[in-house]
Parts: structure tokens; C-alpha cells; sequence
């Protein structure tokens, strides 16, 4: 970054400032929290910067995302409490998660970096969902990591070596297994469309054990 740019984005940020202080007095808005946000926000368009010079510093999406995500949710807290507390820890994961879908996206040789992105997005969207229903949660996590593992196994490393559908099988398996035991799906299409698919596939075990028998 050079001298030029330094000076733009530090007045930029004063003129920010300048205009979040500005609307504090004129309507008594409790919004300091959105000035320390933008000092993160500002650490992201740094990282951000780096990488969009160099897209061999794939590195530097990682912070860079952290950093805009904790800016979003320190602004929100102050102008969305509401919204912050819910989906406070959706916003923080998922920026991080995108972080490393795009580094998937611009290095598509680090397919490694689908296990994290997989797992981020899981943990925010069970951030996102409202229950007290522990159960619940446990199997949509295994469900998330099984369908991670699953979309590795689509990839040319999965068509290759073949393991990733093993932990996606055993996660999908144990996540439904759970779901199920957590009552979540009864009364449900979900428990219906789970409930037929045991049925058919444990059908098709047992006449095809027999044909081969017979």
C-alpha cells in the first residue's frame, strides 16, 4: 500500500468518524461501538487489500474476514441489539466460513479448505437456529460435517482417493440417528422422507441377501 493510498483510507476513516460522532449528538444514538468497528473494518481492507494485489497471499482472507466479521457484529450490537443477539455468532462464523470458500474458489489446489469452510458454516447456521433441544443440534452438526465431507468427495481429491465418503457416511448416518432420537422430526416431511429411506434400504439388504443365497 502506498503513501497515497494510506492517506485516503485514514482520511476516509476520520471522515467516517467524523459523521458517526456527528449523528451521536444530534440524536443521542448510543453507536460508539460502530467507531470501533470501523477500526476493524479498516484492519479487513488492509488484509483485503493485500490479498487483492497478490492472490498468492491467500492468507490474508482469513483475517481479513475475521476482522469484517467482529466489525459487523460490534456495529450491530449497538444499531440491531436485537438482531445481534440472535444472529450475533451467525455473522461471525459465516464471515470466517467465506473466508475460506474463497480461498477454495481462487486456489482451487486447496481443497483442504473445504473441511473449515464446511464446518464454520455449520456452526453458524446452528447459531441461527432457535431451539433448547441439544439432540437437534448434535445431528445437524453431524448432518453439516457429513454433507462437508460429501461435497470433498464430489472434488477431483474425492474422485481420486475415494476416503472422504467415509466420514460423510458415518456423519450423515450418526446425525440422522440422532435427529431422530431427538424427536425433532416427528410430524415432519423430513422424519417421513428419513423414516421411507430406512425402510427401502433395509429391504433392499435383506432380498438381496436372500438372492444371493438362493
Amino acid at each position: 500500500m502506498n503513501d497515497n493510498s494510506k492517506r485516503i483510507l485514514v482520511g476516509g476513516l476520520l471522515v467516517l468518524a467524523g459523521v458517526v460522532f456527528i449523528l451521536q449528538q444530534l440524536f443521542s444514538w448510543p453507536i460508539g461501538g460502530v467507531f470501533i468497528s470501523m477500526l476493524f473494518a479498516a484492519g479487513a481492507i488492509v488484509f483485503l487489500y493485500v490479498f487483492l494485489r497478490d492472490h498468492n497471499k491467500w492468507w490474508a482472507l482469513i483475517p481479513g474476514f475475521t476482522l469484517l466479521g467482529l466489525a459487523l457484529v460490534i456495529a450491530t450490537s449497538d444499531l440491531f441489539p436485537r438482531f445481534n443477539s440472535q444472529f450475533g455468532g451467525t455473522i461471525f462464523l459465516g464471515s470466517i466460513a467465506l473466508a475460506f470458500i474463497l480461498i477454495f474458489v481462487f486456489r482451487r489446489d486447496f481443497w483442504w479448505a473445504i473441511i473449515p469452510a464446511g464446518v464454520l458454516t455449520t456452526l453458524a447456521l446452528m447459531t441461527a437456529i432457535p431451539t433448547e433441544n441439544g439432540l437437534f443440534t448434535g445431528g445437524l452438526f453431524f448432518l453439516g460435517i457429513g454433507a462437508t465431507f460429501g461435497l470433498l468427495g464430489l472434488l477431483p481429491v474425492g474422485k481420486k482417493e475415494k476416503w472422504p465418503w467415509i466420514p460423510a457416511a458415518i456423519c450423515v448416518v450418526l446425525g440422522t440417528l440422532i435427529l431422530i432420537g431427538s424427536g425433532a422430526l416427528i410430524n415432519s416431511i423430513f422424519g417421513w422422507i428419513w423414516s421411507g429411506a430406512f425402510l427401502v434400504a433395509g429391504i433392499y439388504l435383506v432380498v438381496r441377501t436372500l438372492i444371493k443365497k438362493e
